[in-house]
Protein backbone atom coordinates (compact mmCIF):
# COMPACT_ATOMS: atom_id res chain seq x y z
CA UNK A 1 0.00 0.00 0.00
CA UNK A 2 1.45 3.09 -0.50
CA UNK A 3 -0.12 6.82 0.51
CA UNK A 4 0.27 10.27 -0.80
CA UNK A 5 -0.05 13.12 1.83
CA UNK A 6 -0.14 16.90 0.42
CA UNK A 7 1.72 19.48 3.40
CA UNK A 8 1.67 23.15 3.50
CA UNK A 9 5.74 24.05 3.70
CA UNK A 10 5.14 24.48 7.77
CA UNK A 11 3.63 21.21 8.00
CA UNK A 12 6.45 20.04 5.71
CA UNK A 13 9.22 21.51 8.03
CA UNK A 14 7.04 20.04 11.31
CA UNK A 15 7.09 16.98 9.93
CA UNK A 16 10.94 17.24 9.01
CA UNK A 17 11.37 18.21 13.14
CA UNK A 18 9.19 15.37 14.19
CA UNK A 19 10.96 12.47 12.08
CA UNK A 20 14.16 13.66 13.46
CA UNK A 21 13.39 13.99 16.83
CA UNK A 22 11.90 10.14 16.88
CA UNK A 23 15.34 9.31 14.56
CA UNK A 24 17.53 10.53 17.09
CA UNK A 25 15.72 8.64 19.76
CA UNK A 26 15.91 5.58 17.50
CA UNK A 27 20.01 5.52 16.92
CA UNK A 28 21.06 6.50 20.30
CA UNK A 29 21.81 10.27 19.61
CA UNK A 30 20.70 11.61 22.45
CA UNK A 31 23.16 14.69 21.99
CA UNK A 32 21.72 15.82 19.06
CA UNK A 33 18.27 14.98 20.69
CA UNK A 34 19.15 17.14 23.73
CA UNK A 35 20.55 19.80 21.14
CA UNK A 36 16.96 20.40 19.83
CA UNK A 37 15.33 20.42 22.77
CA UNK A 38 16.81 22.88 24.65
CA UNK A 39 17.56 25.43 20.99
CA UNK A 40 14.73 27.74 21.91
CA UNK A 41 17.62 28.86 24.43
CA UNK A 42 19.79 30.17 21.82
CA UNK A 43 17.09 31.96 20.17
CA UNK A 44 18.67 35.79 19.40
CA UNK A 45 22.08 34.57 20.49
CA UNK A 46 25.13 36.51 19.26
CA UNK A 47 28.47 35.50 20.00
CA UNK A 48 29.96 38.70 19.83
CA UNK A 49 27.85 40.54 22.48
CA UNK A 50 28.92 40.14 26.17
CA UNK A 51 25.62 39.41 27.66
CA UNK A 52 25.69 36.20 25.35
CA UNK A 53 27.64 33.97 27.63
CA UNK A 54 25.06 33.34 30.25
CA UNK A 55 22.96 32.52 27.28
CA UNK A 56 25.41 30.06 25.88
CA UNK A 57 26.39 28.82 29.15
CA UNK A 58 22.65 28.22 30.14
CA UNK A 59 22.29 26.39 27.29
CA UNK A 60 25.04 24.41 27.54
CA UNK A 61 23.96 23.47 31.40
CA UNK A 62 20.37 22.95 29.96
CA UNK A 63 21.94 20.53 27.15
CA UNK A 64 23.97 18.30 29.61
CA UNK A 65 21.11 17.83 31.86
CA UNK A 66 18.32 16.97 29.34
CA UNK A 67 21.26 14.41 27.70
CA UNK A 68 21.88 12.63 31.35
CA UNK A 69 18.33 12.12 31.36
CA UNK A 70 17.52 10.95 27.94
CA UNK A 71 21.17 8.68 28.18
CA UNK A 72 19.25 7.10 31.66
CA UNK A 73 15.99 6.97 29.93
CA UNK A 74 17.66 4.82 27.09
CA UNK A 75 19.64 2.42 29.33
CA UNK A 76 16.33 1.67 31.14
CA UNK A 77 14.50 1.27 27.52
CA UNK A 78 17.05 -1.20 26.03
CA UNK A 79 19.05 -3.46 27.66
CA UNK A 80 22.41 -3.54 29.00
CA UNK A 81 24.00 -4.02 25.75
CA UNK A 82 22.33 -0.91 23.91
CA UNK A 83 25.03 1.44 22.63
CA UNK A 84 24.79 4.43 20.55
CA UNK A 85 26.01 3.01 17.75
CA UNK A 86 23.05 0.39 17.89
CA UNK A 87 20.06 1.77 16.05
CA UNK A 88 16.88 0.32 16.45
CA UNK A 89 14.74 -0.39 12.45
CA UNK A 90 12.41 2.27 13.06
CA UNK A 91 15.20 4.38 13.55
CA UNK A 92 16.45 4.12 10.13
CA UNK A 93 13.01 4.18 8.59
CA UNK A 94 12.66 7.47 10.54
CA UNK A 95 16.46 8.80 9.47
CA UNK A 96 15.05 7.47 5.51
CA UNK A 97 12.36 10.03 5.72
CA UNK A 98 13.76 12.57 7.38
CA UNK A 99 16.69 12.74 5.04
CA UNK A 100 13.93 12.28 1.82
CA UNK A 101 12.33 15.76 3.31
CA UNK A 102 15.25 17.59 3.82
CA UNK A 103 16.55 16.87 0.46
CA UNK A 104 12.89 18.17 -0.94
CA UNK A 105 12.83 20.89 1.02
CA UNK A 106 16.88 21.71 0.83
CA UNK A 107 17.74 21.85 3.69
CA UNK A 108 19.94 18.72 3.89
CA UNK A 109 24.11 19.57 3.41
CA UNK A 110 24.21 16.14 1.68
CA UNK A 111 22.66 16.74 -1.52
CA UNK A 112 20.33 13.22 -1.97
CA UNK A 113 18.72 11.06 0.32
CA UNK A 114 20.20 7.31 1.68
CA UNK A 115 18.54 4.52 1.71
CA UNK A 116 18.35 3.90 5.58
CA UNK A 117 17.13 0.89 6.65
CA UNK A 118 14.46 -1.91 4.83
CA UNK A 119 11.86 0.07 3.14
CA UNK A 120 12.86 2.63 0.19
CA UNK A 121 13.78 6.04 -0.37
CA UNK A 122 10.20 7.97 -0.07
CA UNK A 123 9.26 9.80 -3.47
CA UNK A 124 8.74 13.49 -2.61
CA UNK A 125 7.61 15.45 -5.40
CA UNK A 126 7.51 19.15 -4.52
CA UNK A 127 4.99 21.10 -6.18
CA UNK A 128 5.46 24.97 -6.35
Amino acid sequence: MKYRIELTEEQMRVLERSTELFMRLGIGQTWDLADMLCEETLKGYDKDKPESKVVFERYITKRNAIRKVLDSAMGIAYDPYHTPETKTEDGMIAECIWDAIRCARGTSTYGTPMQIGSEPIPKIEVEE
